[in-house]
């Protein structure tokens, strides 16, 4: 999965910078009195007794009590240079970059939302995703829910339960109008207080204790982007309150090239027009996406943005876009964006064909040194299809692999998928397939388990899937195919009658296999060649159904088995102490198997190696192999503990297996073991102890084994985990 947080950051620094180079290109109300802060000490703080009404009041002035609401909103992003070196001077006369985007947004209860991006002009590139992006960044309504999401970070909201216990308000200040009385009132976290928390001010409405704007930014000083937002609202004929402008300004990190250095800082705007509410929206009207791009023509973008352009542009924002513009296609700008993503994908693109990288060179115990090339279309060839093939060739087994695949969409607006894949390769002896997305690609520790993995079948597969979300909150896959595959280490399964003493064993293994995933309230972004998820604040299921078939030659010998397998997965922030992530998995064979189809325990033992969220960090490899299991994985990061520019992260981890191997005998030449009184370890990591500008940062930490599967040896039962992790998305 791809994360708003980074793609944001990246897309800035492409559009801001080009190899290391500068890319050139609320009315106050009329007031009568005013009231000193009042602070009592010792007694009632009235600021709090504010927000505490505000905060009960909160759903009566929501505009999310309506049945539904739509509107269009048009959004604006300038960045101007606020500190040039002498030789830059000539960018001062305009703007560094210039974007714009017009949106149609839609609400129906209880949780359907959709916005269709149908307009986007960007100074420097032609790709919408960059607005796709920056739309999903700034639109938190303070009314909405408990945090205030600021660059995808949630902030404790002001206007939230208890809010009194953690920010520190000041009554400062009354302001009268000919209409309305509004008490202003300032916030920051109170002493002692280690929180996601905001500083700032903001003015409630006499007569409703509503919102009619907060200005905030995060209290801590040592963020990447040190983000203001600014929120106005007003009062709508059935008493509910929306928002009519937001605004983000930002300063950028400080450029420097060649000498030369710049700074610079950014403001976005988003205004909100033709508010309706309680429209009749029918179900049809929401997709499957979050955020779209809907863009028709080049005529019909120009037409909205003169329909809903606030301002004309001036003639510098003009002369912007054409200079940007001209030396965007002097650095290949578009190209290099294009090429960012795919990078995070594991791809280069050349041309309309793109390069694995993992496929070029890699490890594993069997084949030690892996050397290939794999080779994909993309949609520069065509629009709806993948395809493409690999080889390699392992120099310590001495033998070639290679495989090819055609992935085809056949409907995009429920995104049907058919995959189509045969090879001719190693595979991990003992595994688990779900339908799953990858959050964290090469940061993940589990990426490189396949380095210790000691047994390896050789395996000839052809496989076909077909995938499919009926609706946003589900997934559907089903999956047939085929494998022939033998044993690269000396084993024989002792239930067949016709076993070769000295021949590998080998078997054919046909299967048919239906999953489901349901994640309620996932968002997605979709542009016309990328897709982007955030996670859902609810639990996530996957629950995965497999029939097979094995026959065993020579003698033919037929054998059916069934699989039942399943994932829930849950991440749970809190105000305080960051957030816990809790993935309990489980798996059922209902017959006896040969060990490569067996659930082999995801163990993750080096005496130091990478840490891995969903593996034994101490268990050995293929240590324990079972035909029923259920494991938890428990982590907890406690966040940020306290300001500064060095703040390690603490996370605490505990990890529990069982596991059942009902008929151990009939594995020969490996040792097929349960773990059915408990296998438990826990593990201390500290996080984000070397960080580069919150981009990337490593940790390190201790795991410990200990019940009755632990070494007899002490110091085996130790080991040292070193974590990559992105601390924005945290």
């Amino acid at each position: 999965m791809l994360s708003f947080r980074r793609l944001f950051f990246y897309f800035i620094l492409f559009a801001f910078c080009v190899n290391g180079s500068v890319l050139l290109a609320q009315n106050e109300a009329e007031r009568h009195d005013t009231i000193q802060g009042v602070e009592v000490h010792g007694g009632v703080n009235p600021a709090d007794i504010l927000m505490e009404r505000a905060y009960d009041l909160r759903d009566t002035n929501s505009a999310f009590r309506c049945a539904s609401f739509q509107y269009v909103s048009y959004q604006k992003l300038t960045i101007l240079p606020i500190k040039l070196s002498d030789s830059l001077q000539r960018l001062a006369e305009q703007p560094l970059f210039l974007s714009e985007s017009v949106s149609e947004m839609r609400f129906k209860q209880p949780n359907k939302k959709s916005e269709k991006l149908v307009a986007s002009k960007t100074s420097g590139l032609e790709n919408p995703i960059f607005n796709l992006a920056l739309s999903s960044l700034q639109t938190t309504n303070i009314y909405e829910k408990d945090y205030i999401s600021i660059f995808e970070v949630d902030y404790v909201n002001p206007l939230s339960r208890n809010s009194t216990k953690l920010y520190q308000f000041r009554l400062t200040d009354t302001l009268r109008s000919d209409t309305a009385v509004l008490y202003g009132i300032s916030f920051e976290p109170k002493p002692g207080r280690a929180f996601k928390s905001l500083k700032g001010s903001l003015h409630l409405d006499s007569a409703t204790f509503a919102v009619q704007s907060i200005e905030a930014r995060p209290f801590d000083e040592n963020v990447t982007f040190r983000i203001t937002i600014r929120h106005t609202y007003a009062r709508q004929r059935n008493g509910c309150w929306f928002p009519t402008q937001l605004e983000a300004s930002f300063k950028l990190p400080r450029i420097a090239a060649k000498g030369d250095t710049l700074e610079a800082a950014g403001t976005s705007v988003i205004t909100i027009q033709d508010l309706q509410l309680d429209p009749v929206l029918k179900n049809r009207e929401f997709g499957l996406c979050d955020v779209e791009e809907s863009i028709e023509s080049k005529k019909k973008e120009q037409q909205l943005f003169d329909a809903y352009r606030v301002d004309s542009l001036t003639d510098k924002e003009i002369r912007t876009y054409q200079l940007v513009d001209s030396i965007s296609q002097a650095f290949k700008l578009e190209r290099k964006l294009n090429l960012l993503s795919s990078l995070m994908r594991g791809l280069i693109p050349i041309g309309p064909i793109d390069v694995d990288l993992a496929s070029i060179v890699d490890y594993t115990y069997c084949e030690g040194w892996r050397f290939g090339l794999g080779l994909y279309t993309n949609k520069k060839m065509l629009k709806f299809a993948r395809l493409g093939g690999y080889f390699a060739y392992g120099l310590k087994d001495k033998a070639w692999k290679w495989g090819v695949l055609t992935e085809w969409e056949l409907n995009k607006k429920y995104s049907v998928l058919l995959k189509i894949r045969y090879f001719d390769d190693i595979i991990e002896s003992g595994g688990l397939s779900l339908v799953s997305r990858d959050e964290l690609g090469m940061l993940n520790g589990e990426y490189y388990r396949h380095w210790i993995i000691t047994k390896f079948d050789r395996s000839r597969s052809v496989l076909c899937r077909f995938q499919m979300r009926p609706d946003r909150n589900f997934t559907l896959s089903l999956t047939g195919g085929m494998r022939w595959n033998t044993t690269l280490f000396n084993y024989h399964f002792n239930r067949y009658s016709h076993v070769e003493e000295d021949a590998p064993f080998s078997y054919e293994y046909q299967f048919l296999r239906g999953g489901i995933r349901f994640s309620y309230d996932e968002k997605t972004i979709r542009s016309s060649n990328l897709t982007m998820y955030t996670p859902s604040k609810y639990p996530t299921l996957q629950i995965q159904y497999e029939w097979g078939r094995i026959y065993h030659r020579p003698a033919d010998e037929l054998q059916f088995c069934h699989k039942i397998n399943l994932r829930l997965h849950h991440l749970q922030r809190y105000k305080i102490l960051g957030y816990s992530e809790i993935s309990i998995d489980g798996g059922w064979i209902n017959a006896p198997v040969p060990y490569s189809l067996l659930y082999v325990m995801p163990a993750g033992y080096e005496k130091v190696g990478f840490y891995g969220e969903e593996q034994f960090a101490v268990m050995r490899p293929n240590e324990f192999a079972t035909d029923a299991y259920v494991a938890v994985f428990f982590r907890h990061n406690f966040g940020k503990m306290w300001e500064g520019k060095f703040s390690p992260r603490i996370v605490i981890c505990q990890n529990i297996g069982f596991g059942w191997a009902h008929h151990p005998e009939l594995h020969r030449g490996v040792t097929v073991q349960g773990m059915e009184k408990g296998y438990f370890e826990s593990g201390l990591m500290i996080d984000n102890l070397l960080s580069v500008k919150d981009l990337l940062a490593m940790g390190v930490g201790v795991f410990f084994r200990y019940g009755p599967y632990s070494m007899e040896n002490l110091k085996d039962n130790f080991a040292l985990k070193v974590s990559l992790t992105v601390p924005m998305a945290e």
